[in-house]
């Protein structure tokens, strides 16, 4: 049952396709009659011809296509063109914006490359200041090292030289009172 639906309904489909051709070729029907700007063009071909591509030659337009051509497109076109015109002034200009400010960029960098320069060299002479005064620092300490130390040992000398003077005092005051006991057994008494 299905089968014959689907056989009715591409079979009412082919009918109503066959009257619309049918009203379209009707002779007070054609488009060409109403739209001066349409072209009926049919293709036909012949068995008898080869199946290679056809040679079609170029036609020049005549000044009677183109007065059919309507002005807004002419406008339109040149829109166009002015607005390409004006992006291409836009891309020089931007251009030209991009090169001064890379040249000012550069100058800029250059400057600063000097001033890395002078301070780099500030610094290295600072450095070598540095390095020499703390090497006059180095030897002055050296000096003084050795001068304390050969002070110390004079001290040293001293403090044994002192250390040995209490033994000598006390020598000399056994010699001293030897001297005064032999001084009194020689001095007659005067009694």
């Amino acid at each position: 049952m299905e089968v014959r639906e689907i056989s009715i309904n591409q079979q009412n489909e082919m009918q109503t396709a066959a009257s619309k051709d049918r009203m379209r070729k009707r002779p007070g029907h054609e488009q060409g009659a109403v739209d001066p700007d349409y072209e009926n063009i049919t293709l036909t071909r012949s068995w008898d011809q080869p199946k290679g591509p056809k040679q079609v030659p170029a036609q020049p337009m005549s000044s009677g296509d183109r007065a059919q051509v309507p002005a807004w497109l002419h406008r339109a076109v040149m829109s166009l063109y002015i607005f390409l015109a004006l992006l291409f002034l836009l891309c020089i200009v931007l251009s030209t914006l991009v090169l001064v400010k890379n040249s000012k960029m550069s100058t800029e960098l250059l400057d600063l490359k000097t001033e890395l320069w002078n301070v780099s060299d500030s610094l290295r002479n600072f450095q070598d200041e540095e390095r020499r005064t703390w090497t006059t620092i180095q030897q002055s300490i050296n000096i003084a090292k050795s001068t304390i130390i050969s002070k110390e040992d004079r001290v040293y000398a001293e403090v044994q030289k002192l250390r040995m003077m209490p033994t000598d005092i006390t020598k000399i005051k056994e010699q001293v009172q030897k001297i005064l006991e032999t001084l009194e057994k020689t001095k007659p008494n005067p009694s």
